[in-house]
């Protein structure tokens, strides 16, 4: 056990001996551009400021204009799909019962045989 635990400060060590470097690296390289990311972030975010105040505007416009739109066509919307949802019923109910079409057709064509050979000629009366 006590060599597991020292094998784990040794392996903690040499972590350390070089992630130090990586950290003081990764820290000169900040601090070597923050000038230019102050400066950048800088006139970008005034345009950013300018151009969102500007869009910000068009997109509030529009939004209204969007929002009242949607409140009159959405019944119109609705009134549409439950005219479709009641059509696609009906046309899946038929397209169920398609397949008997050819024992009516039969069946149709056996009460025609029966109710020619089956009928009586009036008499005329005169």
């Amino acid at each position: 056990m006590l060599t597991f635990l020292f094998l784990c400060a040794m392996g903690l060590a040499f972590a350390a001996l070089i992630a130090i470097p990586a950290l003081l690296f990764g820290f000169f390289i900040w601090v070597i551009t923050l000038p230019f990311r102050l400066f950048f972030g800088l006139i970008f975010g005034l345009f950013g400021l300018v151009f969102g105040l500007i869009f910000g505007i068009f997109r509030v416009f529009f939004g209204i204009i969007g929002g009242i739109l949607g409140l009159v066509l959405a019944p119109i919307g609705l009134l549409v799909l439950g005219v479709l949802l009641i059509g696609g019923l009906i046309v899946g109910l038929l397209s169920l019962l398609a397949p008997l079409v050819p024992v009516v057709l039969l069946g149709l064509l056996i009460w025609a045989i029966y109710r020619i050979g089956s009928s009586r000629r009036p008499t005329p009366t005169f």
